[in-house]
């Protein structure tokens, strides 16, 4: 899909904490300073909104000539969403005019990349604009299936599958990897870059011990916290038509807005001496008696049918208020490792959430913080209970009690689908996959730029961090290119080019 997550995403355009890349940079990573990170969130940046860009501060923080247009949605749920910030405000995560300027302790509208009521993916921002560039050349439906490398172990090409028939593309500069962090490091072991056992166990010839491709993958998990409340009211057919004729005239409406949640959210920490948040919550809102109530809450969480229709059942009679409560530095690690040696087989995914048992400890504290809320003025005055999952395991342990989170953190927890650290930058093959400036330890003319490299979860979203990556990572690239020139293409590496058995290059 042209976009990746960008396209199918929330939309939500949460930058992280500062403290996050100062890890990055402390961690050996020179060209990853909070300066340069800052600078490259701007130079994508195209804030459109009048409101916040009144406010000097905010102004400041953004960038306005970048391709990326981000903004503010109005919510159809503004009145509810408006008196949940005040609950949370209530409870100690302060309303700000702007959650990436102060994203601690607080609670507010988060930016999201979406214009006049259409979404700002990065295939719209940034590849549309420049698909009839004679030096581009856009491929639908292939799969990249190997990284070629020569034997002074110099990158040269890729093999491709296309409808069929295989293809070979040949580089003289060099290859560059965007695949996600999922795929990226599938594609590096499919090419024998990877753990050397791992390799031989598939029957891939290792090229390059690279024990660190695929390991220390680290999500981002969420655990559901569900309330249930006299209001919002059931809605009538009438609006709904309404909301599709109000989209399709002005853009405006249900449909302008991300169908997973709405734009309300709260960053806060069960650590009250840090500088950053460890916990993230965003709102979803379901009127009484909401018809795609159980596709909506199976779409995104994948939960068992006996949970979902715990859920629905409530929901026959009230307003549900979906917490996704976000867990944003785990300990735990997992890995990405094959499946087989044939590209098209999906590789195996073990995120081991919660394996390390300070997460879960984190966890039920994070959510208790979060169950505060059903003690506000607000929820009080709609008559809001804290729901109650059908868990075999945890139906007999009490309500919001630390053993009842345990339970169902255990027992509920899920993928918010920001993997990231599969291939992570740092200074050395033994503890990384890429270098700084994201060149692949051992391998000349081989890159990776996308979220895999980041060396440690960032504090919020991953889309706004990948396309600042993205960014950072076209800068280095250009600027090794430029220094050298031609020089960075030895005669030898043209030569065994020219002398590979699949030397003709196939037009498409």
């Amino acid at each position: 899909m042209f976009g990746g997550c960008s396209s199918i995403n929330a939309m939500f355009y949460v930058q992280g904490n500062s403290a996050d890349y100062q890890r990055w940079y402390d961690a050996g990573n020179k060209e990853w300073s909070v300066d340069e990170v800052r600078r490259c969130f701007r130079k994508s940046e195209n804030l459109q909104n009048d409101e916040t860009l009144k406010d000097p501060k905010i102004r400041a923080h953004y960038g306005h000539d970048g391709p990326l247009i981000i903004n503010k949605v109005n919510n159809t749920f503004r009145s509810f969403t408006d008196k949940v910030m005040e609950a949370w405000e209530e409870i100690g995560f302060r309303n700000v005019p702007d959650l990436n300027l102060e994203n601690v302790m607080t609670s507010g509208r988060i930016t999201v990349t979406a214009a006049n009521g259409v979404r700002q993916s990065t295939d719209r921002a940034f590849l549309l604009p420049v698909a009839k560039r004679t030096n581009l050349k856009i491929l639908k439906r292939s799969l990249v299936t190997k990284v070629l490398v020569t034997k002074r172990l110099k990158a040269y090409g890729v093999e491709v599958e296309r409808n069929g028939k295989k293809y070979t593309f040949y580089t003289t500069r060099e290859v560059v990897v965007s695949a996600g962090s999922i795929a990226s490091p599938q594609l590096l072991m499919l090419s024998g870059i990877g753990p050397v056992e791992q390799l031989r166990d598939k029957n891939i010839p290792c090229v390059v011990n690279s024990p660190k491709v695929g390991q220390d993958l680290q999500d981002h998990c969420v655990v559901p916290i569900i309330i249930h409340g006299n209001i919002p009211d059931e809605e009538n057919a009438l609006n709904t038509h309404y909301d599709n004729l109000n989209y399709l005239v002005n853009r405006q409406g249900v449909l302008a807005q991300s169908d997973m949640t709405t734009d309300a959210m709260a960053f806060y920490t069960t650590d009250h001496n840090a500088s950053y948040a460890n916990c993230q919550t965003s709102l979803t809102i379901y009127p009484k008696n909401k018809s795609q109530l159980f596709e909506s809450i199976t779409k995104i969480f994948r939960y068992k049918k006996d949970v979902v229709d715990s859920i629905v059942e409530q929901n026959k009679n009230h307003g549900t208020y979906l917490l996704i409560y976000n867990f944003l530095h785990p300990q735990s690690k997992g890995n990405i490792s094959l499946n087989s040696n044939n590209p098209k087989d999906s590789p195996l995914i073990h995120p081991n959430y919660l394996s390390d048992p300070r997460d879960l400890e984190t966890v039920v504290k994070g959510l208790k913080m979060s169950t505060k809320i059903v003690k506000s003025k607000y929820f009080k005055s709609i008559g809001g209970f804290l729901g109650r999952m059908n868990i075999p395991a945890c139906n007999k342990l009490v309500l919001d009690s630390d053993e009842y989170w345990r339970c169902v953190s255990t027992n509920l927890v899920s993928t918010l689908w920001h993997p990231v650290r599969t291939c992570q930058m740092g200074s050395d093959i033994n503890n990384s996959v890429v270098d700084s400036r994201l060149r692949v330890h051992g391998v000349k003319g081989l890159r990776v730029v996308d979220a895999s490299v980041m060396p440690n979860t960032v504090s919020g979203n991953t889309n706004a961090p990948t396309i600042m990556i993205g960014e950072r990572g076209s800068e280095l690239i250009i600027e090794d290119n430029t220094k050298c020139g031609l020089k960075c293409i030895s005669e030898q590496i043209i030569q065994e080019i020219l002398e590979h058995k699949a030397s003709k290059i196939k037009g498409i």
